[in-house]
């Protein structure tokens, strides 16, 4: 094994930093479908097949520029995009993201302490096969603070939400963003994935506070990089944590 590879390899199996996760599994109505098929599939850095020989445990690596194109819907998802399936969906209707793989194999749990949220863009002329992700995205769901020491998905697996009741018929990328904000400059980590759904229903609402990606967020934007009363299990005692007053980052959910 190469040199440099040796001093990665013993920082990727800090506890920290081996509980990543990927989300591959479109929740329906609460219930499963099968993994990678209506949500494109994520692929690892380019030292993956070194270090990480064994299942999906690369594709859960997290990101860490928001800048770059792979945070639109995850590492290289594009490249699935033609493979993936679209999943028909009801306006009103409960959908979500299960954790499909995490550090200890197959399924799992949102590991790190943050919120998640969820974006919808419309596909041009409805090819969201041929759909890059790179127009405008509005929010419709947002995971937030349970309470001011803890996160709402701190150990669960599932992230459920409904579709806004008149999201204008057509299909859609949905994104799901799960990221770790730190009180640190440049250091927050991402976990993004992209379903392809086409959604059904009457429509008549106009969606509103579109987003980039990239472009809308900034490493230092508040909501990415925290003040230390929100930073969980950092060095502010637990009565002085004010986790409720947290704001996400980008634009208002829109309801519908």
């Amino acid at each position: 094994m190469k040199p440099q590879l040796l001093g990665l390899l013993a920082w990727f199996f800090m506890p920290e930093v081996l509980a990543h996760n990927t989300m591959g599994i479109l929740l329906v109505n609460r219930t499963a479908t099968p993994e990678w098929l209506y949500v494109r599939d994520v692929m690892g850095p380019n030292y993956e097949d070194e270090i990480f020989p064994w299942g999906q445990y690369h594709k859960t690596i997290p990101q860490m520029d928001v800048h770059h194109p792979d945070i639109t819907c995850g590492r290289k998802a594009f490249a699935a995009a033609a493979n993936t399936s679209t999943a028909d969906v009801i306006a009103g209707s409960e959908v979500g993201f299960r954790v499909s793989w995490d550090a200890y194999g197959p399924g799992g749990e949102f590991y790190h302490r943050g919120p998640a949220q969820i974006y919808l863009s419309r596909a041009p002329g409805d090819d969201v096969e041929n759909y890059r992700g790179d127009g405008d995205w509005f929010k419709i769901a947002v995971a937030g603070p349970k309470d001011n020491n803890s996160w709402l998905l701190s150990g669960e697996g599932d992230f459920n939400f409904s579709i806004p009741l008149t999201t204008p018929p057509g299909k859609y990328l949905m994104r799901i963003e799960q990221f770790w904000p730190t009180d640190s400059y440049n250091y927050s980590q991402w976990f993004v994935n992209c379903a392809h759904v086409n959604i059904m229903g009457e429509g008549g609402g106009s969606p509103a506070g579109f987003a980039r990606f990239p472009g809308t967020y900034e490493i230092d934007d508040p909501g990415i990089r925290l003040p230390g009363n929100q930073m969980v299990l950092g060095s502010v005692k637990v009565e002085d944590m004010r986790l409720l007053e947290y704001k996400p980052p980008g634009p208002a959910v829109w309801a519908g």
